[in-house]
């Protein structure tokens, strides 16, 4: 009893909560309660921690996943994306109106940020080609057209068309828009033979190769950026990340005393 007396009256002066208490007599009838705990006040806008991709919230409270994503957003903080952006408008539109169709997120419709820049006309050292970056034998098994004189990895619509096709087999065989996102970089068998080998099912638990590691982090930035650029602004500042630990282990800490507190009081 004295040790747990001693921990509160530590914590207390720390700073990390008060008890709110009453000096009058309570009342024969009244019943009592248990001290009220005030709650751990953040020096910043917890909204910053309102993350979210495909609906589920990025676990920013985790220090690699905070430092993962201020990355991935310090990445996309130049003025060459900001006015990709504004020109990419119109194929934005397409892409979230062919996705919704086919009933894929619309968060989805950034990966083609990432992947080509919103080049069409992209082509990587590999062969892989186009806005979403087909492989040859890939957008043929899509059913895309890819010739000599034809390559319809190059067209918007069809190549979307195939991307929405291919997307929605991936979330049937991983259940997850998550591991499909990573999926869509690293290949559906590579995220399988991790999952499986580490028994672990969660994207931001899994180990895997670097450019997979942070292929979700920059496809959430660039969501971000686009649609919530304050917040991202705040994530690009150094500090951040900080004061986001710091305030979390500030609430364990204080959640730790009061159940600390709870049990001596029981005893």
């Amino acid at each position: 009893m004295i040790r747990f007396l001693m921990i509160a009256v530590s914590v207390m002066s720390l700073g990390v909560f008060t008890f709110d208490r009453t000096d009058t007599e309570t009342p024969a009838t009244e019943v009592t309660s248990e001290p009220a705990v005030t709650a751990v006040e953040p020096n910043f806008d917890l909204s910053i921690l309102d993350v979210q991709f495909c609906g589920d919230t990025l676990p920013l409270h985790h220090s690699t996943v905070a430092k993962r994503y201020q990355t991935a957003v310090r990445f996309y903080d130049h003025p060459s994306f900001a006015r990709s952006r504004v020109g990419a408008k119109k194929k934005m539109k397409q892409i979230e109106t062919i996705l919704k169709k086919h009933g894929i997120p619309s968060d989805f419709k950034y990966v083609p940020y990432i992947e080509s820049a919103m080049n069409g006309e992209a082509v990587s050292p590999r062969g892989a080609t186009g806005y979403w970056q087909f492989m040859p034998a890939t957008a043929q098994g899509l059913g895309l057209v890819v010739n000599d004189q034809i390559d319809e990895r190059k067209d918007l619509i069809k190549s979307t068309k195939a991307a929405a096709r291919y997307l929605k087999w991936l979330y049937n065989e991983l259940g997850d828009w998550t591991l499909v996102a990573a999926a869509y970089n690293a290949g559906p068998n590579r995220i399988i033979r991790h999952m499986d080998k580490q028994d672990k099912d969660n994207y931001f638990a899994l180990r895997l190769n670097g450019e997979t590691t942070k292929y979700v982090y920059r496809l959430v930035a660039v969501k971000e950026w686009v649609n919530q650029p304050e917040r991202s602004s705040t994530w690009a500042k150094e500090g951040t990340v900080t004061k986001v630990m710091t305030y979390m282990k500030r609430k364990r800490e204080a959640a730790d005393v009061a159940q600390a507190l709870l049990l001596a009081s029981a005893r």
